[in-house]
């Protein structure tokens, strides 16, 4: 029959190639010493016709360059990619005409989407047809327009009032109360999440050490500014203030000093506030800050007199 006619394609060493009428390749592999045929089939051969590679029977192509290549070369058709319907798109445009009735130039395909040519013709156009315009909105006289807009203004306002009055009802129904001391926060405060600023710093400081909440206690909080025949500037100047290396890496500038250290007006049970005193302050470099650690160059007693003499400076008594 028909289906068996073959004819020879290759002859490799121990291997012949056919190919049936039906265009299927097989491989029959023969041995000198015996009169054995191994017949195989060849899997298809990539559709690609400038590649012509063997490949598995369930594949198509031998890879996706020659897929790629295969579809881009002979099967797409690049009339129908947006460059060409545009193409396409512009031939078979058909101009309208510009609204302005004392122009009617051709509107360009680019502009296909405006009513007019030009934005001069668009001015003179909506121009006319404010005046020709019908409805309450465009034919009131100022007198009706004032009257309509404090109407409008009223009903806003009694809208808003009538919303913050049912917000109010509905927040009391359910209020929010301080994290620390479970007080209820009134409504205005709302957002808050503590009653008051003392809520939130015992709050923060619950789980704090006692020398901890002692050292935050004398934190230096006046402005040097307001001080300036009692502080060596020219330090600042000449080095500049103390930063971390991850907030500007200046560790040679100057920081704030304890004359009378933290540490021993902890274990002497001083009040931290006479430490945190304008009066027990001095700059110096922060490398000699850390060095001199807990050791203090005031006494209590020193400290007192200075504080005593700088508020009948600067209080007047």
């Amino acid at each position: 029959m028909d289906e068996h006619k073959f004819c020879i394609l290759e002859v490799v060493g121990s291997s012949l190639t056919i190919s049936t009428v039906k265009n299927k390749r097989i491989r029959i592999y023969f041995s000198p010493l015996y009169i054995i045929f191994i017949i195989k089939d060849i899997m298809n051969i990539c559709k690609n016709v400038e590649c012509g590679v063997e490949i598995r029977k369930d594949r198509v192509y031998c890879s996706l360059k020659c897929r790629n290549y295969y579809v881009n070369k002979y099967i797409r058709n690049y009339n129908l990619n947006g460059k060409g319907l545009k193409e396409k798109a512009i031939s078979n445009y058909i101009p309208k005409k510009c609204k302005n009735s004392d122009c009617n130039n051709l509107i360009s395909y680019h502009n296909r989407e405006n009513l007019y040519c030009s934005k001069e013709c668009a001015s003179i156009g909506i121009s006319l047809g404010n005046v020709n315009r019908k409805g309450i909105k465009f034919n009131v006289t100022e007198e009706l327009r004032v009257k309509y807009q404090n109407l409008a203004f009223k009903n806003l306002k009694k809208t808003t009032e009538e919303l913050h009055k049912k917000s109010i009802e509905s927040y009391h129904l359910n209020p929010k109360t301080c994290k620390q001391c479970n007080a209820k926060i009134e409504y205005k405060k709302r957002a808050h999440i503590f009653c008051s600023l003392d809520c939130k710093n015992l709050y923060n400081r619950k789980d704090m050490t006692d020398f901890a909440k002692y050292k935050q206690d004398t934190i230096f909080k006046f402005n040097l500014a307001d001080y300036p025949n009692e502080f060596n500037f020219k330090l600042i100047e000449q080095h500049g203030w103390y930063k971390p290396r991850n907030r500007g890496n200046n560790l040679g500038g100057i920081s704030r000093d304890h004359m009378l250290s933290v540490r021993d007006g902890f274990n002497k049970g001083i009040n931290p506030k006479l430490l945190a005193h304008p009066a027990n302050c001095r700059l110096m470099i922060h490398n000699e800050n850390i060095s001199k650690n807990k050791k203090s160059v005031l006494t209590e007693e020193e400290l007192l007199n200075r504080i005593k003499e700088w508020d009948k400076k600067y209080n007047g008594g």
